[in-house]
């Protein structure tokens, strides 16, 4: 079976960069803008794998069938093609939206950190029961003098995302929480027009809310150090 090959460079030339950072040098949005881009290329390049594989799988399973194997050798075919086409999918959805916010937290630590050198400060981070990227910014607002101005659509879009990624995870097939609904059937209208598959559209809304929160977070901390 002829198969695409999954290096192609003038298709990752032609991906769209959802980050890029400013002229001024600071580590921490550099760093970003290469992890970040390299977790886009693993889910595009994941996602074509895993489809391959899945097809590879199904034409195995007609082939095997055809050719009269057992019926025991048959069925183990085809609980292994079926779990893979219906799980494949979740697994890689639900790890690179963990991915994601784990890069944007772990982002905003370093940029806390800068931070700190900058101001000589060594003032911790308040706990609280809230998401950890919320404590962070909060930090960079209160404590650095940031001017982050996260609004309440991104804040609400961040949610719900966090919800899908708990759905892909935890397999939950509960109700949307009263709260989210009205975000989550926009989100679910914005993937389906994006010509892509739903999940894949949920991805994609992903790359596009952290990045953009990710220079909001930029621009605050230059104007704050640079001027």
């Amino acid at each position: 079976m002829p198969t695409s090959p999954l290096f192609d460079l003038s298709e990752l030339l032609g991906m769209e960069q959802f980050y890029t950072p400013e002229g001024v040098f600071y580590e921490p949005f550099f760093k970003f803008e290469s992890k970040f881009a390299s977790l886009q290329r693993f889910f595009l390049m994941s996602l074509k794998a895993s489809r391959q594989f899945n097809l590879e799988s199904k034409v195995s399973s007609v082939i095997s069938r055809a050719k009269d194997n057992s019926a025991e050798l048959d069925g183990l075919h085809f609980e292994i093609t079926s779990s893979d086409v219906e799980y494949f999918d979740d697994f890689l959805f639900a790890s690179t939206l963990t991915q994601m916010f784990s890069l944007f937290e772990g982002f905003l630590l370093e940029v806390i950190e800068l931070s700190r050198i900058e101001l000589n400060s060594d003032e911790p981070i308040q706990k609280e029961n809230i998401p950890l990227a919320n404590r962070y910014l909060k930090w960079l607002g209160n404590v650095a003098g940031c001017e982050i101005l996260i609004s309440k659509e991104t804040w609400a879009t961040f949610d719900v995302l966090r919800d899908i990624r708990n759905r892909f995870v935890h397999a939950s097939i509960g109700p949307v929480p009263d709260q989210m609904k009205s975000k989550f059937s926009e989100l679910k209208f914005k993937a389906i027009a994006s010509g892509m598959t739903e999940k894949e559209g949920y991805i994609f809304i992903g790359f596009k809310t952290i990045a953009d929160a990710v220079k909001l977070v930029e621009v605050g901390f230059l104007k704050r150090f640079t001027n």
